[in-house]
């Protein structure tokens, strides 16, 4: 089964790199993973795009954790068609092959990452005309190759590549289509989900439908935090926990997985320590009621 809780690789993660400074992001992210197995957390939540697995791969195998105890997630870079996304867990394989005499030789879990993909352009020149306003840099996937991109994830499942398959940042709509040719079940939805951001739908979707919900950004952005509202810090004192175990925890009794995300030793044992407590019903409704308007996805 999959842990519950997960240390994130995102390079949005370490606030105290710059955003392209990838040196100073895989230094954190290494230091991140390894400190996480240390503590006796499991589950390792990583991606193409954040450019950190041979980083995780190195932690990885620094820890002297064998494979058989470590649960890797990984993500292909959108919905890119059959042939790529077999490509991509190949590369993803080649990304963590440090880890052991034998390389990883298996993915625990493969997400598609988004329902679309980049322009060409946009993958290499950020700063090109086509990818500025009002132009967007991103295509969104056809029906078809939400289906031919899902297709190639129930092939690697069938030869063992992949022990479980996903997707991310999905809308109904994008679920919809995927499942009209699935063959396998998609086990998880990786989602925005916090306090201030839970689409109610996509859980009763997700739950009817025998997914498992995975929250990104589970305590919220910076901005307009979540932490230091009133009923917050209200049941944090009451358990006598932290403002962040109560939002983890909040998520985990709403059946909604984690990944969290820190290079902070303390925080990463406070994120993991939200097992020993159980909120009220009254106390789960309370955040409930902090979901901010219009944040819902459509």
């Amino acid at each position: 089964a999959m842990p519950a809780v997960a240390m994130g690789t995102w390079s949005g993660s370490y606030k105290d790199c710059e955003k392209q400074d990838f040196l100073c992001i895989n230094q954190h992210a290494r230091f991140a993973v390894e400190n996480w197995l240390h503590i006796g957390g499991t589950h390792i939540d990583g991606a193409n795009n954040y450019r950190t697995q041979t980083s995780v791969a190195e932690a990885l195998q620094r820890s002297g954790v064998s494979r058989d105890s470590v649960f890797i997630t990984t993500k292909c870079p959108g919905a890119i068609g059959y042939q790529a996304t077999i490509q991509c867990a190949e590369d993803n394989l080649q990304m963590l092959g440090l880890y052991g005499a034998d390389g990883v030789g298996y993915i625990d879990l493969l997400l598609v990452h988004f329902p679309f993909y980049q322009k060409p352009a946009c993958r290499f020149h950020a700063t090109a005309a086509e990818c500025q306003p009002p132009h967007s840099s991103l295509i969104y996937a056809s029906k078809e190759e939400l289906q031919e991109t899902w297709r190639a994830m129930e092939e690697l499942k069938r030869i063992g590549v992949v022990k479980s398959i996903g997707v991310s940042d999905y809308n109904l709509t994008h679920l919809g289509h995927t499942l009209e040719t699935a063959t396998e079940p998609i086990e998880v939805h990786q989602v925005q989900w916090n306090p201030r951001s839970h689409d109610e739908a996509m859980l009763d979707f997700c739950k009817s439908h025998g997914i498992q919900l995975q929250a990104w950004s589970p305590l919220g952005g910076a901005q307009d935090s979540v932490l230091s509202e009133p009923a917050v810090k209200t049941i944090a004192a009451a358990h006598k926990v932290s403002t962040p175990q109560v939002v983890l925890r909040w998520a985990l009794q709403r059946g909604v997985a984690v990944v969290v995300g820190t290079a902070n030793p303390e925080h990463a044992k406070s994120d993991l320590d939200i097992f020993g407590f159980n909120l009220t019903a009254d106390e789960v409704n309370s955040i409930n009621g902090l979901q901010a308007p219009m944040s819902v996805q459509i």
